[in-house]
């Protein structure tokens, strides 16, 4: 169970992505919305990969948690640039989360060896 629960939030964040994906391409901005869309989707196919495989390497663990920081940074930033209030603040939060998950993730690994 602890593991479906801590694999969700890449769920949730491909989610996010590819609907600010979608929304950008609708309003005609190709660059940034595909750009997000790929993201998302990407996002997602590491969400099927984990729930599909028993286990995956740390290092794919680590790269997705960086990916999806940087991912989580670009849409903050198109929140911001939009003028929305409190979504900006809340991937920034959930990006710089990723960010020291990233790291915890890491360090864990370099104690085990």
């Amino acid at each position: 169970m602890k593991d479906h629960l801590l694999s969700l939030h890449h769920f949730f964040v491909a989610l996010i992505l590819i609907t600010k994906g979608l929304d950008k391409l609708e309003h005609h901005h190709n660059v940034i919305g595909w750009t997000i869309l790929i993201f998302g989707i990407i996002a997602l196919a590491y969400f099927i990969a984990s729930k599909l495989s028993k286990k995956l390497s740390y290092k794919l663990d680590i790269s997705i948690h960086i990916f999806e920081s940087i991912a989580l940074l670009l849409t903050t930033y198109v929140y911001f640039h939009e003028g929305k209030t409190f979504l900006p603040y809340v991937t920034l939060i959930a990006a710089v989360g990723f960010l020291i998950a990233a790291f915890l993730h890491y360090r864990k690994h370099l104690l085990k060896e």
